[in-house]
């Protein structure tokens, strides 16, 4: 496989036993939601390889040139967001789900990697500032009150999908 933005030669790096591409300039390419397996700075192998990838030359590239995924010759990546903060873009294969990461990029997403509380608190927040509402079900004197199991749950169920959850 080449880098998608030198067309210089990948190599593979074994950690914690995934194999992972880095380039020379210090990129990163991860297969199928590997990314998941690095993207928490708490994780030893996560560690290694960001360790391994500030040894090389960190460069900066205009990421708004297009790139093609070094697995897929032929598709053109995208560009998203790594997380709901948008302080991170990556690229991502469409077709694969082949995660390319720019020079820095890895040590970003560690930078702003969320605890599962504050992941909570951010949807929270979203969800406020976005106008989403809880819609509750009206309570009258003709509201049972003894709910078998099965009628608690269908309700549940239709709140949540009220709520598009």
């Amino acid at each position: 496989m080449l880098c998608p933005r030198t067309n210089s030669s990948l190599k593979p790096l074994l950690i914690g036993g995934i194999t992972v591409y880095t380039s020379a300039q210090g990129g990163v390419f991860f297969d199928n939601s590997q990314i998941f397996k690095f993207s928490s700075p708490e994780l030893k192998h996560s560690q290694v390889l960001l360790k391994h990838l500030s040894e090389h030359s960190e460069k900066e590239y205009d990421v708004s040139l297009r790139i093609n995924c070094p697995k897929c010759k032929s598709i053109v990546i995208i560009r998203r967001y790594f997380s709901p903060l948008k302080a991170v873009e990556i690229d991502e294969c469409p077709g694969y789900a082949g995660i390319w990461l720019d020079s820095g990029e890895l040590r970003k997403i560690h930078e702003n990697h969320l605890t599962p509380r504050e992941r909570k608190l951010l949807a929270h927040e979203m969800a406020t500032e976005h106008g989403f509402i809880t819609i509750k079900s009206p309570i009258s004197r003709f509201t049972p009150t003894n709910k078998s199991a099965h009628e608690a749950t269908v309700e549940n169920l239709v709140r949540l999908a009220l709520l598009g959850l």
